[in-house]
């Protein structure tokens, strides 16, 4: 299974939704809860919303706009995230002196615009998402890794506050469903042609990968009879392994050879 030719996942309405959340949320918390800790080592409630904040003006500025002159240009993977991750620590200090009413303004009106530019994309152009692919994705999947993306933030800082409420089974099937994708780009193990790893991500579905032969392996959704692995997720753990959180407790059953299934663990869904 490959993205060209996978069906077209339309997450937009979602991506409305999940702005509705936050902005109910924000504007609820109070000052205190604004400063607390998050699960993002490092960052606050309030350094997660102007990081989100960040990318709304990103994707306006460079995808909308056409304008370059924010783009990361470096020689390989490791440079661009070390890269990337002092430009998000650049913004969030410099913006330290906003006010949560502002930031959250902003958040509404940059919602509003980016709902407004994701309408008018055509889901089959091209995108990219280097965790899923070293070449072009569909367009649609690069939409569905931001919700992936804004989901996780704000589900840090509902946990950072205590207000996780309902907010992951919403979205869940979404998110783990576009998070998948990371495992035939990232998982490389060498196995003879057609062994097979069934992979159970609760509300994220069913899924196999399928070797190659070559070091390489392909997606499919479904069950397979006997694989020759087996990893076993709750929708909570799942979401957590593709985004190098802690795992819970009996959040994971791994059965068959620790050379199929320990690689598996180091697959992410985030820039890494």
């Amino acid at each position: 299974m490959d993205l060209f030719r996978t069906a077209v996942t339309d997450v937009r309405q979602l991506l409305t939704s999940e702005r509705r959340d936050l902005l109910c949320l924000l504007r609820e918390i109070s000052p205190q809860q604004w400063l607390m800790p998050s699960a993002a080592p490092g960052w606050s409630v309030k350094d997660l919303a102007l990081h989100l904040l960040d990318d709304d003006l990103g994707w306006l500025s460079r995808g909308r706009d056409g304008d370059p002159s924010g783009r990361l240009t470096t020689d390989d993977h490791e440079s661009f995230v070390t890269a990337l991750a002092a430009k998000n620590q650049r913004w969030i200090d410099g913006a330290q002196g906003l006010s949560g009413r502002v930031i959250t303004e902003l958040l509404e009106w940059s919602g509003q615009q980016m709902d407004t530019y994701y309408a008018s994309m055509d889901l089959q152009s091209e995108g990219r998402v280097s965790w899923a692919s070293d070449g072009p994705v569909p367009i649609w999947f690069d939409i569905a890794q931001d919700l992936t993306e804004r989901w996780v933030h704000q589900m840090q800082m509902r946990e950072a506050v205590g207000r996780a409420d309902d907010f992951a089974e919403r979205y869940l099937p979404a998110v783990l469903r576009t998070f998948v994708w990371a495992l035939p780009h990232q998982y490389r193990v060498a196995a003879p042609a057609g062994t097979t790893v069934q992979v159970d991500l609760a509300a994220g579905g069913m899924w196999v990968l399928v070797s190659d032969g070559s070091g390489r392996w392909s997606l499919e959704e479904g069950v397979v009879e006997a694989p020759d692995a087996r990893a076993e997720f709750t929708s909570d753990a799942a979401w957590r392994w593709l985004t190098g959180a802690t795992l819970p407790r009996d959040g994971l059953l791994l059965q068959g050879p620790a050379e199929l299934c320990q690689p598996l663990l180091a697959v992410r869904g985030i820039l890494a």
